[in-house]
């Protein structure tokens, strides 16, 4: 199996971290080219004792040109760039097939869970499923690695191992009869089956299971065949070729030109040093040499090398593992208890052994966190400055019992609120809107569902950047046009409940403003009639019935007409009050200052005011007024031509 040493050098910084894992011998490069050097060496030595001694002085000068050219030629051939390649590719290669062998806990954990139930039906579908899927990484195995094909040579040894059954092994020798092939997929179809009956059984109660455990088996399918594609298709032959052939020619040529001999007499080469052992040459084989050995030793991880992967010990795990999930610990766990930060929520502080202390660490911080920005590059740049105009103005709805609320933007508070008005699934998920997860102990999650007291809310909210720009301006023009409109209207301010909630813009937002703009106008004019004819101390203002945009009827047939002094007008304004208002006397209109409006009454908006009724009224009187639209134009001087609708639209109000 692969040696591991990690253990060993756990601190890189000490000194001489890898002196300790030199001395091993197992998987060491001692262990691969000690052979290949003693042949070496003993060629080098060979030689060198025929130069000296089995040569004359001629023969001698002649051996050393031979010498100098071999060693002049050998520095030509590049072998770190041809072995570094080939090495690197052979790694990968390597890495990759570790990665593709599959383990089946995922596989397991899925069937444990999709498969419940501890009847026996249930539990032999859990075990054989898992079974068939070990029994199809051992055929895997059994091609393309020499020690699972030791260990399962026949179909005879897996059935004796218990991971075949007599009858699937002559289901085997049968269909082997048919095609010689390997048919490691054979078992996962078998799987795949059970798992269709089990769902129409309804041992699984859904689909999306189904689906799962499917997924899985094909992965682990495509991983054996993957394991396959590797075994059969190397690395090309002529690649492996040029390495070691350049290899050996290199030191091939070495053997003459490393040749350490003594200086010929009269001879003006630098002095070389006439040594008995070739220390560097020695060594730089055993660089070379170990480097081809490492590709020697992963191109094939499944064999009997050291550093192979072993399958074996794979095997026998996957089987325990399998059979522990699916059957052992099926549908059991320990006691539900309270863990020890069960009344803090989130623990403040982990505790650290003293051998440990020295590691904890906050939390790392990133490049640009203590970045600072300057205030005069904070500034937008590509956003023009707000320019107010009338065409700028949109109004916008929350719900169908929300009044509209008439707002002035710019071009950048139009951005903010298009991109900030939507409300994303989590933000509903975190505030409750789809579970509601009581949180008896935090007060972040605190509700009054959950029966926990909570605090009235602050008056000095802190608003977001939304409600800054939209939502606190929109309420505070609202209640500047409320409090004009009720100072003229005997100082009784018709409620306008608004929201700062973000709000969604509609495309007739536009309309709708220039509609509420009107209505407001038409107020503020009622309140000023009243307050000429008498009623500001007389009559007081108990509500105020706002009747949506009507169109009038071409018949005057007093069906479809209000006229003041009539029993139909009484009638729909009682019907319309607050029963309250209607109990406290009795209603009438005064004639003569009306005119007919069409009312439909399925338009109708009630706003009711929470002004106390003055003592001094002894009976409530309604007055029915007509608002048309030029009117409305003519109030409103700043209001753009090309925004006057000509329609037969009318608004009426009816003040009590």
């Amino acid at each position: 199996m692969t040696i591991s040493y990690a253990g060993e050098v756990p601190n890189g910084s000490s000194f001489g971290c890898f002196w300790r894992i030199l001395c091993k011998w197992r998987g060491s490069v001692y262990k691969l080219v000690w052979r290949e050097l003693l042949a070496y060496l003993t060629l080098y030595y060979t030689i060198n004792f025929i130069y000296r001694f089995a040569l004359n002085e001629h023969q001698q000068r002649i051996f050393e040109r031979v010498r100098q050219y071999f060693g002049a030629q050998s520095e030509s051939i590049p072998m770190s760039f041809v072995l570094g390649f080939y090495v690197s590719l052979v790694v990968k290669r390597w890495w990759e097939q570790y990665k593709l062998l599959p383990w089946p806990d995922t596989l397991a954990l899925f069937i444990s869970a999709g498969i419940p139930g501890a009847d026996e039906t249930g539990r032999l579908m859990r075990r054989n499923i898992v079974r068939y899927a070990i029994l199809a990484y051992v055929i895997t195995l059994q091609r393309v690695s020499l020690r699972v094909k030791r260990r399962f040579p026949s179909w005879q040894h897996v059935v004796d191992s218990g991971l075949m059954l007599e009858s699937e092994r002559k289901v085997f020798e049968k269909m082997d009869g048919k095609s010689p092939m390997s048919k490691y997929w054979m078992p996962l179809v078998w799987a795949t089956n059970i798992i269709n009956r089990a769902r129409k059984e309804g041992l699984i109660t859904s689909d999306h299971i189904v689906q799962t455990l499917l997924v899985e088996l094909s992965d682990i399918r495509r991983r054996l065949g993957a394991l396959i594609g590797y075994d059969t298709v190397c690395v090309p032959l002529v690649y492996t070729q040029v390495v070691t052939l350049s290899l050996y020619t290199y030191f091939v040529a070495a053997l003459m030109g490393r040749q350490l001999v003594p200086p010929a007499p009269g001879s003006t080469s630098k002095y070389e040093p006439d040594v008995y052992f070739p220390l560097f040459t020695a060594l730089q084989f055993c660089f070379y040499v170990g480097w081809l050995k490492v590709a020697e030793v992963l191109i094939n991880p499944f064999g009997e090398d050291d550093d192979d992967i072993e399958l074996n010990w794979l095997i026998d795990r996957h089987i325990k593992a399998a059979y522990m999930i699916v059957d052992e610990m099926h549908e059991e766990h320990p006691e539900l208890l309270k863990d020890q930060y069960w009344e803090e929520v989130v623990p403040k502080d982990l505790p650290y052994t003293v051998a440990s202390e020295h590691y904890r660490r906050h939390e790392p911080s990133c490049s640009a966190d203590h970045y600072k920005v300057k205030t005069e590059d904070a500034v937008y740049a590509n956003v023009q400055a707000p320019r107010k105009s009338h065409d700028e103005t949109y109004a916008d709805y929350e719900s169908v019992d929300t009044p509209l609320v008439e707002r002035r933007k710019n071009w950048f508070q139009r951005q903010i609120s298009r991109m900030g008005s939507v409300r994303s699934a989590s933000t509903a998920y975190s505030s409750g809107g789809f579970f509601g997860r009581n949180r008896l102990n935090s007060v972040v999650y605190s509700s009054p569902e959950a029966g926990q007291p909570i605090s009235p809310p602050n008056s000095h909210h802190k608003m977001s950047l939304y409600e800054r720009l939209v939502g606190r301006k929109s309420g505070r023009g609202q209640h500047r046009q409320n409090s004009k409109h009720g100072q003229k209207s005997n100082g009784s301010v018709v409620p306008t409940p608004t929201r700062n909630r973000p709000r969604i813009p509609t495309p007739e937002s536009k309309e709708v403003a220039e509609r509420d703009g009107r209505l407001a106008m038409g107020m503020q004019s009622m309140g000023v009639f009243m307050a000429q004819q008498g009623y500001q101390s007389e009559v007081p203002v108990l509500g105020a019935i706002v009747l949506s945009p009507i169109e009038e009827t071409d018949g005057g047939s007093v069906n479809t007409t209000l006229h003041a002094g009539q029993p139909g007008t009484t009638a729909l304004a009682q019907a319309v009050l607050a029963p309250a208002l209607a109990q406290g006397g009795s209603l009438s209109l005064p004639g003569g200052m009306v005119s007919p409006v069409t009312l439909p009454v399925s338009q109708i908006t009630l706003l009711r005011s929470s002004a106390p009724s003055s003592p001094r009224s002894q009976a409530a009187r309604a007055t029915v007024t007509e608002l048309s639209d030029r009117d409305s134009e003519a109030s409103g001087p700043g209001t753009p031509p090309e925004r006057t609708r000509a329609s037969s639209y009318k608004r009426g109000e009816v003040y009590v």
